[in-house]
């Protein structure tokens, strides 16, 4: 394991500085945004089983944003369904994940659905593969 992303996994508070979270935020707000709702997102390293993973979730369950799905929901929430870490001296960090948005319903049953792909490289956020990508709103 690299220093720099075992320093990350270690030091969990760097993550926000060393990987421009606050870039990162705004762009989950552009495609998640509700008016009226406010998602704060918790970031976090660690190690899968080969590779470093990039995580991010929702700290709030969304099931009482979530209109009739409501009334059959019993946990809501947005998280990463895959993602990778890597970092190079020359290129510094990448980063690569779907944000995901998860739900159980109250008889057990788990699901969820793609919201949008992230990358993370040379220092910058952008985003891909989310509703509205094509109708000519820039959300990068």
């Amino acid at each position: 394991m690299q220093k720099e992303i075992q320093n990350l996994i270690d030091h969990p508070e760097t993550i926000n500085k060393t990987l421009n979270t606050a870039a990162l935020d705004r762009l989950i707000r552009k495609v998640t945004g509700i008016r009226g709702q406010s998602i704060t997102m918790r970031y976090s390293v660690e190690m899968g089983r080969t590779d470093a993973l990039f995580e991010a979730e929702s700290a709030e369950d969304l099931v009482s944003s979530s209109g009739i799905f409501s009334k059959v929901l019993i946990r809501c929430k947005i998280d990463t369904f895959s993602s990778a870490l890597t970092y190079t001296p020359e290129e510094g960090f990448a980063i690569w994940f779907i944000l995901h948005l998860s739900y159980q319903h109250f008889e057990g049953g788990e699901n969820g659905m793609n919201i949008a792909r992230f990358r993370y490289k040379n220092g910058e956020w952008s985003m891909s593969n989310y509703k509205g990508e094509h109708d000519g709103i820039d959300r990068n």
